[in-house]
C-alpha cells in the first residue's frame, strides 16, 4: 500500500515492523480494512481485539432492516432448516481460509434442554 505523497509502496509486514518495531507472526493471514474507501487502513488481524460487548452504531439501510427482520422472524424449524442449508452450501469443510485458521464447523446443531415460560400477566 502507498505509504506517502510520493505513493512509495510498503507491505503490511514491512510497515509494521519499521514503525512500530513489531514483527507479524501470521504474515499469511488477511488484514481487516478499517478505513474507508477513500482513505483505506489495513490492520494485522493479531494487533485487533473485539472488545466485549461491541456494538455496531451506524444505522441500517432499508435492504439491511428487511433482510434482519426475515432472518429474525423465523419459525425455529425453518431457522434449523436455513442454517443447516448454509453450513451445506457453504461447504467449511473445503474451505482454505477455515482449514488455515483451525476453524471446523459442525453438521450437527447444538441441543439444549429447555421450557416454555408462561406469558407475563399484567
Amino acid at each position: 500500500f502507498p505509504v506517502d505523497e510520493r505513493g512509495t509502496l510498503k507491505s503490511v509486514v514491512e510497515y509494521f515492523r519499521e514503525t512500530y518495531g513489531f514483527s507479524i507472526q501470521h504474515v499469511q493471514w488477511p488484514c481487516l480494512q478499517v478505513g474507508n474507501t477513500q482513505r483505506p487502513n489495513y490492520l494485522p488481524m493479531e494487533v485487533c481485539k473485539i472488545v466485549e460487548g461491541q456494538r455496531y452504531s451506524k444505522r441500517l439501510n432499508e435492504r439491511q432492516i428487511t433482510a434482519l427482520l426475515k432472518v429474525t422472524c423465523q419459525r425455529p424449524q425453518e431457522r434449523e432448516g436455513d442454517i443447516l442449508k448454509t453450513v451445506r452450501h457453504n461447504a467449511y469443510g473445503q474451505d482454505p481460509y477455515a482449514k488455515e485458521f483451525g476453524i471446523k464447523i459442525s453438521t450437527k446443531l447444538a441441543s439444549v434442554e429447555a421450557r416454555i415460560l408462561p406469558p407475563p400477566r399484567l
